[in-house]
């Protein structure tokens, strides 16, 4: 589940007009919000049957297929922006798709949720089970979580991917947490460009 705090910062960090694809579109409430209130020429691919219908009837362009499925679909230099909220921990294959993501566009922007929360934390050693916290309510037998990173797993991951990180934002419920974001927030966002 992605936190309203999430989906204000990305709107403010998109500019205006700007050409968006929105991948895991979900019901597109979203991607509505962005082309309202950024007039941006949004798209989206969303593998769920129920939810491309809600999308389109909401007006949306959205395209019904995987993440992979979705970008090769598009030629090189397609958008300024790939949105990715909430389903990175679900690719089996998050380094194609990173390749495939900066051949159609220019910045990519992710939402993800923080396994080193510290109620994760706590869970994990004082209970034995694998945690359910707001932004994880799904027990592991019916999560699509494959891939489990923290905040610094993540940086580390794109200083190895040679992404830059142009923006990070990191919540605790709607709350932005600045101070010791890996152990004190449970959602992160952040903004890459490829240094390539």
């Amino acid at each position: 589940m992605i936190l309203t705090g999430v989906y204000s910062t990305v709107i403010d960090w998109i500019e205006p007009q700007s050409r968006v694809l929105d991948l895991g579109t979900g019901d597109g409430t979203f991607l509505s919000r962005l082309i309202q209130e950024k007039r941006v020429k949004g798209e989206g691919v969303e593998i769920n049957l129920d939810l491309v219908a809600s999308c389109i009837e909401k007006g949306l362009t959205v395209h019904q297929g995987d993440i992979l499925d979705g970008l090769d679909q598009y030629s090189s230099s397609s958008f300024d922006y790939i949105v990715l909220l909430g389903t990175f921990h679900e690719l089996t294959e998050p380094n194609y798709v990173l390749e495939e993501v900066f051949r159609v566009g220019r910045r990519l922007i992710i939402g993800y949720s923080n396994f080193a929360y510290w109620k994760i934390r706590f869970q994990m050693m004082f209970q034995g089970r694998t945690p359910i916290t707001e932004s994880m309510p799904l027990p592991w037998y019916t999560s699509p979580n494959i891939q489990f990173f923290s905040i610094k797993d993540f940086r580390d991951f794109c200083h190895f991917q040679k992404l830059n990180i142009i923006e990070e934002a990191c919540f605790s419920k709607e709350r932005r947490i600045k101070f010791l974001p890996n152990l004190f927030a449970d959602q992160a966002v952040t903004m890459l460009e490829n240094f390539q």
